[in-house]
Parts: structure tokens; sequence; C-alpha cells
């Protein structure tokens, strides 16, 4: 079997009764549907593009056109017909499911599965389909998407992104910023910032190591707290307990500098500090960030869940230390 037959055969029969039922709904040349199921793609194509012609805002048309190219190995031309078939007719499942067989053969499951949930929610029908089933599971197959799978050991399926430091980078040098703002609690800080980082080292087998430095200059890592929780926003949380941003270096994407600043009081006003388990969790949190994981795990008892955790949880779970061991290996 040819690569069009071996990897992409669920999704595209699952794309081929789709874009026959389409077809037959939106009253499209009844030639084009007769060439589709036969097996004569380019014929089909000429058909429904010639109902195009007619109808310029046809978006069933265009995602006929769509399939065909997907058929014909157009995977790219596919995907800009499908975005004009989008904007025209707004978004479909069916639409989403063409895109995933585009994605899939030009070599990205990770965004191919992506674009089957996305089906599936916006027609919850279609999580019942066998077709669509069984696409989902063998995307989510390791054999096809080794970072695919919710269910794997790891969660670097759900990542936007994973950024690295350089090797030479080691031990990165981090500092930590005393706030005279907030007295008394600069050592308690740095005694869970210690606590923090030894446990992301030892969870990549020592490949990511530190030392504390005296000065902010030319350190990688800087830690800062505060009272003022409108200082805890980023690209990555909502505010809630911290936040972690990077510097990256242009020239091969990896991570320059980090600065993080962490919650250690709910306001000023308050006399009180966070619970020191909370604070390390965020602690946790934040590192990993800075350790490169743009991105959240949807388990609650990972220190990188999306929110404020239910419950302090003061020890990577072992998700936690599988991700960035796939991202620092020994």
């Amino acid at each position: 079997m040819n690569k069009l037959q071996n990897s992409g055969i669920l999704l595209f029969i699952l794309i081929n009764n789709i874009t026959v039922q389409l077809a037959r709904a939106g009253d499209l040349n009844s030639d084009g549907e007769q060439y589709f199921n036969g097996g004569n793609f380019a014929r089909a194509r000429e058909c429904f593009n010639q109902c195009l012609k007619q109808n310029p805002n046809d978006w069933q048309a265009l995602q006929s056109i769509a399939s065909c190219d997907n058929r014909l190995g157009e995977f790219k031309n596919a995907i800009e017909i499908l975005r004009k078939s989008i904007e025209t007719g707004g978004l479909h499942s069916s639409q989403c499911t063409i895109m995933a067989g585009s994605l899939e053969e030009l070599g990205q499951p990770k965004q191919a599965l992506s674009w089957l949930k996305l089906a599936c929610a916006i027609d919850p029908t279609q999580a019942t389909n066998p077709g669509m089933q069984a696409a989902i599971n063998r995307l989510e197959s390791p054999e096809i998407n080794p970072l695919g799978s919710p269910k794997d050991k790891n969660y670097l399926y759900s990542l936007q992104n994973a950024k690295k430091w350089r090797a030479k980078s080691f031990p990165l040098k981090v500092y930590v910023r005393q706030n005279i703002q907030i007295p008394g609690f600069f050592d308690s800080f740095k005694k869970i910032i210690k606590e923090s980082m030894d446990q992301w080292c030892q969870a990549t087998g020592g490949v990511v190591s530190y030392k504390l430095v005296d000065s902010y200059q030319n350190a990688d890592i800087i830690w800062d707290y505060t009272d003022r929780r409108e200082l805890c926003t980023s690209e990555h949380d909502p505010g809630v307990d911290g936040a972690a941003e990077m510097l990256f270096r242009a020239t091969d994407n990896t991570i320059g500098t980090a600065k993080i600043v962490v919650l250690v009081k709910d306001s000023p006003l308050r006399n009180s500090f966070r619970d020191s388990r909370i604070i390390l969790t965020s602690c946790l949190h934040e590192m990993g960030h800075a350790l490169g994981i743009d991105g959240h795990s949807n388990n609650t008892t990972d220190v990188m869940f999306l929110a404020a955790t239910p419950y302090p949880i003061t020890r990577l779970s072992q998700r936690d230390k599988n991700t960035i061991r796939l991202m620092y290996p020994r």
C-alpha cells in the first residue's frame, strides 16, 4: 500500500462519507459525486469547480474540492481551500475532519488530532461515529503520534511548544531578589526556591542543574516574590499564583533568560503569608515554565495543571518528571 492508503485510510473513509453527504445536501453537480465515488478525483474536482464558478460563496463546493485535493495528494492546497470554505460558510465538523486528513498526511499528527476533537466539539454525534473514534484512537497511538496521547505517561501532547535551554547554560545561574517591601520573608522564600529547583533537577536525573548567585547581573533565572496579585500575570497563566516570562534567542530559539514572580501574600493588607506548601506548588509550576514547558497538564495532581490546585502539591508527580525528562534526556 502507498503512503496515502497506509497512513490515512481511516480518515479518508470518514472524509469520503461526509463529502458525499454534503454534496447531495448542497445539490452539487451529480457528475462530480459520481466521479468522486468512482475514484476519478481529478474529474470530480473539475465538476465541483464548475459549481463554484456558478456560486463563489458555496462553502460545500469548496469543501468538496478540498476532499478531491486530499485524494490527489495536494494536501497544502486542500488546507488553503478549506480555509476559504470556513471563511465563507462558517466552521463545520466536516471541514475539521478533512483538515485533519490533510495535516496528518503533511506529518502533523498533533494538529490533526486537535482538528478531529474540534469536529466532535462542534457536532457531538461525531464522538460516537465509529470512523471518527477509529481515527482519533489511531492518532493517539504512540506509534503514529508519540506525543499525542492524553493517556501517555507525559502530557507533551497538550503543550503549545517546548523550548529548551542550551546545554552549555547549565548549571543555570539563579538569583533570588529580596523584596524590601515584604520584610521577614526572604530567607523562607529562598529556602522554598531551593526545594523547588532541587526537585526539577532530580526529575531530569541531574541534566538540569543550577547554582545560586549573589547578583542579578548575568543571572539566567531571577526569582521575585510579591503581595500584589496584579503582578502575577503572564502568557501562561491567568494570574493566580505566579508568572514566568522568558526571553528567547533568535538564532536557535532557545531560552536566554527567565524572570519569575510568585505571590506570597494575598494582598498587602493581609498580615499572614500564604501557606508554604501553596507557595512551593506555585514555584514548582513556574519553574516548569521557566524550563521550557509552554502549556499545562490536564491532570489536577500535576504541578503543571492550569489553575490553582484544589490542594497543595509539594512534590513533582511522575507525569511531571516524564515530561521534563523527554525535554531534557540523559
